[in-house]
C-alpha cells in the first residue's frame, strides 16, 4: 500500500511550512547516522539530537544500556519531532544491525591507529559512535569498530564534552559527505515520501483522526487562511 499521508495533509499545511519541508528534505542524509551509547545526562543527548538535525543527519540510535532516552525540551528545541530516533537495549544488537545495513562503525576515541573527522573513510556509510560521558566508548563498541576517529585537540585538556564532540565530528563528516560528488548521499525517494508524512503528521492537529476522515470522505476542507498547529 502506498504511503498517502503527505499527499492528504498537505492541503492542511501552510504554503511556507510544505516549502520547509522539501527544503529540509533536500538536504538531508542517511549516509551519516549517529550512535550514542548509555547517555545519563538528559542535556547531552538533546543536544545531539539538535546537531544531528541541524547538520542534516536523519537517523540517530539511541543505546539506553543502564540509562533510559530522555531529552531536555529546552536544550533540543524539538529536534527529535524531525528525526528518526531508534532506541537499542544493547551495544551489540545495535552495532550488528548497523552492520548489517552496510554501515561502517566508527568509534570516536583516540585509539593507536586512529584517524580523523577530516580523514574518515568515506566509501561507504559511516555511524559515528559516542561513548557514555566518563567511561567513554565501550569495550564491546570498540570490538565492533571499523575505524577509531579522534578529534584533534591542542590543549591540556583529553577530550570535548560529548555535545561538542559530536557537532565538531558532524560539521566535517556532513561537509565531506555533501562535497563529495561520488556519493550519492540524498534521501531516497521512498524514504522522502514516508518521511514528508512522518512530518506532516507531526505538525498537523489530530492528524491520525483527519487521516481517517479524508480517507473515508468524510473530512471537511481545510479553512481559508488556516494555520497548521
Amino acid at each position: 500500500m502506498s504511503d498517502d499521508r503527505y499527499s492528504l495533509l498537505a492541503p492542511y499545511l501552510t504554503a511556507a511550512r510544505r516549502e520547509r519541508f522539501e527544503e529540509v528534505l533536500h538536504r538531508r542524509m542517511q549516509w551519516v547516522t549517529v550512535v550514542t551509547e548509555d547517555l545519563f545526562d538528559p542535556h547531552n543527548v538533546s543536544a545531539v539530537l539538535r546537531s544531528c538535525d541541524g547538520f542534516g543527519v536523519q537517523s540517530v540510535h539511541i543505546i539506553e544500556g543502564n540509562n533510559r532516552f530522555q531529552t531536555a525540551p529546552g536544550v533540543s528545541k524539538g529536534a527529535y519531532k524531525w528525526l528518526d530516533i531508534n532506541r537499542h537495549a544493547d551495544t551489540m544488537t545495535a552495532l550488528n544491525e548497523l552492520k548489517q545495513a552496510g554501515y561502517a562503525v566508527c568509534c570516536t576515541s583516540p585509539h593507536a591507529d586512529d584517524t580523523t573527522p577530516a580523514e574518515l573513510p568515506l566509501d561507504k556509510p559511516v555511524a559515528l559512535v559516542f561513548g557514555s560521558e566518563g567511561p567513554g566508548i565501550s569495550d564491546e563498541a570498540k570490538s565492533m569498530a571499523d575505524h577509531f576517529v579522534r578529534i584533534p585537540m591542542h590543549g591540556f585538556t583529553e577530550s570535548f564534552n560529548i555535545s561538542v564532540a559530536a557537532a565538531l565530528t558532524l560539521q566535517t563528516v556532513t561537509d565531506r559527505v555533501r562535497a563529495a560528488s561520488s556519493i550519492d548521499w540524498r534521501i531516497a525517494p521512498k524514504e522522502r515520501t514516508r518521511l514528508l508524512g512522518d512530518w506532516a503528521e507531526r505538525t498537523v492537529k489530530d492528524a491520525d483522526g483527519l487521516l481517517a476522515r479524508l480517507r473515508s470522505g468524510t473530512a471537511a476542507p481545510p479553512p481559508p487562511g488556516h494555520h497548521a498547529t
